[in-house]
Order: structure tokens, then sequence, then C-alpha cells
């Protein structure tokens, strides 16, 4: 039993006729008419029966219709986890990553990554930032994506800059500091910071904090929805508040320094760098900055666009 047996049985199941399977599989209706002939005669029972111009299965046939599908589909596995073999990709990937980026991108990345490497197995850590270089550090991931601090990720070897990213202070469009038309470094004081937090040597640390009113989070996401719902103000990225912006949610305060920008970047190890998923991935993402200007300031929007204008008045 080969196969190809299987292939043509099943071929002549789905399209009616060996003339219309043969045409499926780009072989000559001689070809696909001996290969169910030669399956029939090693069995020693009829597979199919004519009906008018078309082929249907015998009652023998539609017995084993279902263990020939999964012989096809056992065959299909096989090959795809050969040629995944031959291509040196990975066969499992640990990732890091922050939030900085909307989830919703993340799982388009991952759905797109295993249609291209359907055997590669991929599990996804979610931290803080400042948490990621340690985690490369220690082998614990392959690699980590996030917007990891420069004094964080100075001397490693292989770091990759994907995109800059732009960061907006923000508050609620009712909070005080939104209404204001200037905002001073006492005003900030003044009012609830909300800002990240992660694990250091041995107890949480809120990130460098510039009052000592703070909430402290370890993802961005739950921080722009804190800020949303008005309990303080926050530093936060683009891509993640960029709805908000533009439905008037949120609004960037009319402080000096309310905007700038930070590198999203990626953290490989010895092992990952090079490997055709790693690289496949900082491609990826790489395109989507490209593709949907997830990098680019919402001057366009008139949520953004009106702060910004004003943040720039003397």
């Amino acid at each position: 039993m080969r196969i190809e047996q299987i292939e043509s049985v099943l071929a002549v199941v789905e399209s009616g006729s060996v003339a219309a399977a043969a045409r499926r599989l780009g072989q000559s209706r001689t070809t696909v008419s001996t290969a169910i002939s030669a399956l029939e005669d090693e069995l020693g029972v009829t597979l199919f029966e004519r009906s008018g111009n078309r082929l249907e299965l015998s009652p023998v046939g539609g017995a084993i219709l279902t263990d020939c599908r999964r012989l096809q589909q056992v065959a299909d596995q096989i090959r795809s986890r050969c040629l995944h073999h031959l291509s040196g990709a990975e066969s499992r990937l640990c990732i890091a990553r922050d939030d900085a980026l909307p989830e919703s991108l993340w799982r388009e990345l991952l759905r797109r990554l295993k249609e291209r490497y359907p055997q590669t197995s991929v599990s996804v850590y979610v931290a803080p930032p400042q948490e990621l270089p340690a985690l490369v550090e220690r082998q614990s991931v392959d690699v980590a994506y996030g917007l990891i601090p420069p004094s964080l990720s100075f001397g490693y070897h292989h770091l990759r800059e994907i995109a800059d990213v732009l960061m907006h202070t923000v508050a609620a469009a009712e909070h005080p500091l939104a209404r204001m038309p200037r905002v001073t470094q006492d005003d900030l004081v003044l009012h609830t910071e909300v800002t990240l937090a992660y694990m250091g040597t041995s107890t949480l640390v809120a990130e460098s904090p510039e009052t000592a009113n703070y909430l402290a989070f370890t993802q961005f996401e739950i921080m722009r929805d804190v800020v949303m719902e008005g309990s303080g103000w926050a530093d936060l990225p683009l891509p993640l508040i960029a709805e908000p912006l533009n439905r008037g949610e949120l609004r960037v305060i009319r402080h000096p320094e309310a905007t700038w920008w930070m590198t999203l970047s990626a953290l490989e190890t010895d092992q990952a760098h090079g490997r055709p998923v790693v690289t496949w991935m900082g491609n990826a993402l790489e395109a989507c900055f490209t593709q949907w200007g997830l990098a680019e300031p919402a001057v366009s929007t008139p949520a953004v666009s009106a702060d910004l204008n004003e943040q720039k008045e003397p």
C-alpha cells in the first residue's frame, strides 16, 4: 500500500470521476486508474462502483474512507516535518515581550507565523520591558521584544532595533490635567501617576515615578485602562492608545515634554540569532510599522493634532 494510491482514491471521491481526479492531481487518467486497481488487488476488494458517469464508493470503500483520510493527514504531517527540518527552522521558540503593541497585532503575527512555520511550537511570556533583558541573558527565552531601556540593552551582541515608537503623556479627557492650558512639573506632582512596575532583585519596583503618589502595574494595557477611567496620568506608547485618542477618550496633556520617541527592540540569544523563525518575526514586525504606520505621529487625527499644535504655540 502506497500513499499515492490512497491519494488517488480520495481524489476520485472528492472529484467524482477518474478524469477529474487526474486533473486535480496533475496526472494521467491511466496513472490514477492503475493506482486504484493496484490497491484493490492488494486489499482484495472493490472500492468503487460506477453510477452513470460517476464513480461512487462501494460499501467497503465507504467503510475505510475515514482511515484513508487519516493516512493522508499523517503523510502530509510527515512531509511537513521533514521540510521543516530541512529548512533549518526552529521546532520550538520561546518569546518574551511587553505589551507596547496591541494584542490584536500580536495575534495576527502569530497566526501568520504558524501558517508559514506550522511545525514550530511557540510559547509567549508577557513581561514589563525592564525584565526582558534578564530573561534573554538567562536563556529563559530565545528572543524578547519591547521598549527596552537603552541602559538595560547596552552591550547585547544581538540587539535589533525594530522601529521608533511615539510616546505620549496622556490623561482622560475629563481629568484636570487634560483641561489645563499648560501643564508644569508641579502640576504633574499634584496628581496620581500611573506607571510601570517590574520585579527587582527581591521586590516589586515602580519605574522612576515623578511623584510619591502613584499606581504601578506590570502592563501598559492595564495602565491605559486605569488612565481612561480617570485615576491618573501616564506615559504610554501611541500604538496602544491611538484609538482612545482618536475617540477623544484620552488627551495628550500640554506639557513641554509630553511627546517623545522610544525604540522597540529585539534581544536574541546566540542560539536564536539568524534562525529562520526569529528572523521572520523581526522582519514581520518591521513590516507592520511600515504598512500600518504604527510609529508615526497621528497628526492627521483631530484628537491628537490639536494637542500637538497647541503644545507648539509660544
